[in-house]
């Protein structure tokens, strides 16, 4: 199935071919652990979940969604069943859609703990 790899050490974006298992994704991410964050109703983006935690990381902004992320990330499409399919972005959109941030940009972790009243 045909996936988008936003790469911003190499700042390219291309189509991958995922074949459904999900042991691929760390390999495509190049991660220990992944996350999963919605582009929009049909799309996910896949995303290291330590990458704020590398050293010599790179980002990328997605611009409709606001927010920067760290590392690769692989973008697929999923069902109604919720499995993954082939996304249904095109490497122009995603292009569309990402801001490379400068070599240097750096990120903060940020964890709050707050007490249910």
């Amino acid at each position: 199935m045909k996936g988008i790899l936003i790469n911003p050490f190499d700042e390219t974006i291309k189509e991958v071919v995922y074949t459904g298992d999900f042991r691929e994704i760390y390999d495509l991410v190049d991660c220990r652990t992944f996350d999963c964050a919605m582009v929009d109703s049909e799309n996910d983006m896949y995303i290291d979940d330590e990458g704020l935690l590398v050293d010599d990381q790179r980002y990328f902004r997605m611009l409709e969604l606001g927010a920067n992320y760290a590392g690769k990330a692989l973008i697929l499409s999923h069902d109604e069943e919720g499995e993954s399919v082939g996304t249904t972005l095109t490497k122009e959109k995603v292009k569309a859609i990402i801001e490379w941030l400068p070599e240097g940009h750096k990120e903060t972790p940020y964890m709050e703990f707050r007490e249910w009243v």
